[in-house]
C-alpha cells in the first residue's frame, strides 16, 4: 500500500508501463530491512537526559538528516527497480540480498562520516566541546581508512544496483520492454554507475596519498563530483529522452492518420 501511494506522488515518468506495481514478499521484507537500517541510526544515539546532552542532541540531527536522506535516495532506486520490473526470480533475490547485506554495512559509516562532517559547524564558530567530541571519535583511526571502508560501501551498493538494472535489461525480451523503457534501463544503468564511479574514485584518491595526513580530506573533495558530473548526465539523458518521445509522438500520429 505504502509502495503504491508513493507511486502516485512522486512524478515517475508515465511512459513507461510498470510491471510490479503489486508488491511481493521480497519487497516487503527489502522495506523491512531499510526500515532496520534507519533504526540503528536512531538506537545508536542515547537519548539526552541533561540539557548539554540535548545540546549535543541538537547536533546529532545534522547527521542523522544526512543519513535519512542518502538511505531514502538508495531505497527511492530499489523502489523503481522493483516498481518498473516486477522481477523475483533466484537471481535477482540473491542480488537483493547482496545489495541489503552492503545498505546494512553502510549504515555505521554512513553515520560517523556524516557526524564528522560537523567540523565544517565546530571549527569556524570554535565550539570546542564538539571540535573535542568529534576528534575523540577518530582517536586511534585513520581518517584515510574511513574513507576507504565508506567508499567501499557506497560503490558497492550502487554497483550491485547496476548488476540488478543489467539482468532486467538482459530480460527486455520477456519483459517486452520498448525503446523508450530500454532507453530508461540503460540510463538507470549508466546512472547508478557514474553514483558508483564517484566514491570509488575517493577510495584511489586514498590509496595514492595513504601516507599523506590530508589523504582522507583529498579524497573527501571527490564526492564535489556528484553536482557536475550528474547535472551534465541528466541533461544529456533529458535531451535524449525527449527526442524518443517526440520519434514515438510523430510514429502515432502517421499511424493515425494512414487509418
Amino acid at each position: 500500500m505504502l509502495r503504491g501511494s508513493f507511486a502516485k506522488n512522486i512524478g515517475m515518468d508515465k511512459e513507461f508501463r510498470y510491471r510490479g506495481t503489486e508488491p511481493g514478499r521480497l519487497e516487503n521484507f527489502s522495506d523491512a530491512v531499510f526500515a532496520l537500517a534507519i533504526t540503528l541510526l536512531l538506537i545508536s544515539t542515547s537519548p539526552p537526559s541533561t540539557f548539554a546532552q540535548i545540546v549535543k542532541f541538537t547536533f546529532d540531527l545534522i547527521p542523522f538528516m544526512m543519513c535519512i536522506t542518502l538511505i531514502v535516495l538508495i531505497w527511492h532506486e530499489h523502489f523503481v527497480f522493483y516498481y518498473r520490473y516486477g522481477l523475483r526470480n533466484n537471481s535477482v533475490i540473491f542480488l537483493n540480498t547482496l545489495f541489503l547485506v552492503i545498505v546494512l554495512f553502510y549504515v555505521y559509516p554512513l553515520k560517523f562520516l556524516t557526524k564528522l562532517s560537523l567540523f565544517v559547524i565546530a571549527v569556524p564558530f570554535e565550539i570546542e566541546w564538539l571540535i573535542q567530541d568529534l576528534q575523540g571519535m577518530l582517536r586511534g583511526g585513520n581518517m584515510s581508512d574511513l574513507m576507504i571502508i565508506y567508499g567501499i560501501g557506497a560503490t558497492s551498493v550502487f554497483f550491485v544496483l547496476v548488476l540488478m538494472y543489467r539482468y532486467a535489461l538482459s530480460k527486455s525480451v520477456e519483459l517486452q520492454l520498448n525503446e523508450l523503457e530500454l532507453f530508461d534501463t540503460r540510463t538507470s544503468i549508466r546512472t547508478n554507475f557514474l553514483l558508483g564511479a564517484i566514491p570509488l574514485f575517493s577510495v584511489l584518491i586514498v590509496l595514492v596519498f595513504y601516507n599523506d595526513p590530508f589523504s582522507g580530506m583529498y579524497s573527501g573533495f571527490a564526492y564535489f563530483l556528484y553536482g557536475p558530473i550528474m547535472a551534465w548526465h541528466g541533461k544529456r539523458v533529458d535531451k535524449a529522452r525527449k527526442a524518443i518521445l517526440a520519434k514515438q509522438q510523430e510514429e502515432e500520429t502517421e499511424i493515425i492518420s494512414t487509418e
